[in-house]
């Protein structure tokens, strides 16, 4: 009876862990090592301490990041969008909550790698 408990545990611990991990992952790569490619890369890891760390060290504000840099020719609004980083949507202060977007749910666990450029 034991073993049947274990088993039926395990199965829900699994099957919870797949509901709650996100249906795509999206790995980052940098295409190259320019200032703005390192901004976009600080806004791709969705961290607000790398975030704010980078910027610091790039000499670039938040006004900058979240108005002119451009992320894969994308404006950053799109950007955050598009990846669903909302941590870094929310220390650059864009508001994500008024875009429409679709999300396909049904998209089977494909982890996809992403080359990130930004603006030379």
């Amino acid at each position: 009876m034991n073993t049947l408990k274990a088993s039926l545990c395990t199965t829900l611990v699994v099957g919870a862990t797949l509901l709650v991990t996100p249906a795509s992952a999206v790995q980052f790569e940098a295409a190259d090592s320019s200032a703005g490619t390192q901004a976009c890369m600080a806004v791709a890891a969705n961290k607000a301490h790398v975030l704010r760390k980078t910027s610091r060290n790039l000499n670039i504000n938040k006004a900058a990041i979240s108005k002119k840099l451009k992320c894969n020719n994308l404006s950053m609004g799109d950007f955050v969008t598009l990846y669903n980083l909302d941590k870094s949507a929310n220390y650059l202060n864009i508001d994500t909550s008024t875009r429409t977007s679709i999300k396909d749910i049904a998209k089977t666990f494909n982890p996809e790698k992403v080359i990130i450029t930004g603006p030379k």
